[in-house]
């Protein structure tokens, strides 16, 4: 009777024990196409007809500050897109306004040798302000946090 016991017990923690251990087996390789790099560059898009004049604004100034405040050589950035900042804006019991955005961009650049990378970055700014922002901080993803790819992203311009 204690055998069948044991057997059964055994019978019972081996899956378990697979769980368990699975989350010790190596990581796949990681894959060269992400995140922040792949062997060809992301097209262009266009920016969307329907914007509105703030909105479009504030992509212009997100286009110009993104690139020159983010960690890479902007003589290497390509393009810019980012959450629209309409759609972002801080509640205002968070800050004293309703103007005041926050969104993430996404910078397309390329390495010397062709290949293509992104850059996230964080960019805060106020459609009431001028300039609406002055610096964007390099953004790394954390459990919990936004991603970029959590909205869609706009056309903010060509990097220059």
């Amino acid at each position: 009777m204690a055998v069948i016991r044991a057997r059964a017990s055994l019978a019972l923690l081996a899956p378990l024990a697979a769980i368990a251990l699975a989350g010790c087996a190596p990581s796949p390789a990681p894959d060269p196409a992400s995140p922040g790099s792949s062997s060809a560059p992301a097209a262009t898009p266009s920016r969307p007809a329907d914007l509105t004049s703030r909105d479009a604004d504030a992509l212009a100034a997100l286009a110009a500050v993104a690139p020159r405040t983010s960690t890479i050589d902007p003589a290497l950035a390509d393009w810019t897109e980012c959450w629209l900042p309409s759609q972002h804006l801080i509640p205002p019991g968070e800050v004293s306004d309703d103007t005041t955005w926050k969104v993430i961009c996404r910078i397309h650049w390329h390495q010397l040798d062709g290949t293509a990378r992104y850059q996230d970055t964080n960019c805060i700014g106020d459609f009431a302000k001028q300039p609406m922002l002055d610096h964007c901080y390099r953004w790394v993803h954390y459990d919990l946090e936004p991603t970029y790819e959590d909205h869609p992203g706009v056309y903010a311009g060509a990097a220059g």
